[in-house]
């Protein structure tokens, strides 16, 4: 069958311009072929049961195949390969409305972060404004109370992992027997 899409309408004829042929929206090489018809306009034939391969016509003349890129393995008829593009663009949008989810979850979570940021650089700067503001507010007794309360504070506890508890090593009693295991040679299968 003859190709229906033609690249030039006046003529009727396709066109090669790169290395490759672009026909039905796939990318078509023939390495060495494509070349030597650069410039030139050819004549497309194809069969719909097989569109993994076009035969080029320059004149009325075969002069060549060309393989599409992406059914190099096998034959694929027209209604396959849109049945392919078809899948292949709703496989796309969904992956991307999937993506466009995580991005608005990650830009949520980085504003939800920046809100948290914000909240606490106030906390501090109102305890470092509350801080400077101590010697106004209390008078010097209440400050030497408070003083004495913050050198009593008990330190903080050490974190622990909550698995086991501390190591705490023990003498070995002398009357203890100790038994030393034979260091066994490792025998080598070439030996």
């Amino acid at each position: 069958m003859k190709a229906v899409n033609r690249k030039n309408p006046a003529s009727g004829r396709y066109a090669i311009r790169q290395g490759s042929l672009s026909f039905l929206g796939r990318r078509y090489v023939s390495p060495g072929l494509l070349d030597r018809l650069r410039g030139r306009e050819i004549d497309i034939y194809y069969d719909r049961r097989d569109i993994s391969v076009i035969y080029l016509f320059l004149e009325g003349v075969l002069v060549g195949e060309a393989f599409c890129t992406e059914f190099l393995d096998r034959r694929v008829s027209v209604w396959e390969a849109q049945a392919e593009r078809r899948a292949d663009a709703r496989a796309a949008q969904a992956a991307s409305g999937i993506s466009l989810e995580s991005r608005q979850r990650i830009q949520q979570e980085a504003l939800q972060g920046r809100r948290l940021h914000t909240l606490e650089t106030k906390r501090l700067e109102k305890q470092r404004q509350l801080d400077l503001q101590r010697q106004d507010i209390h008078p010097s007794h209440v400050q030497a109370t408070l003083q004495a309360l913050k050198e009593q504070q008990a330190p903080p506890p050490v974190q622990r992992s909550g698995l086991l508890p501390p190591a705490i090593p023990e003498d070995d009693p002398e009357d203890r027997v100790v038994v030393h295991l034979k260091v066994r040679k490792l025998r080598r299968d070439d030996d």
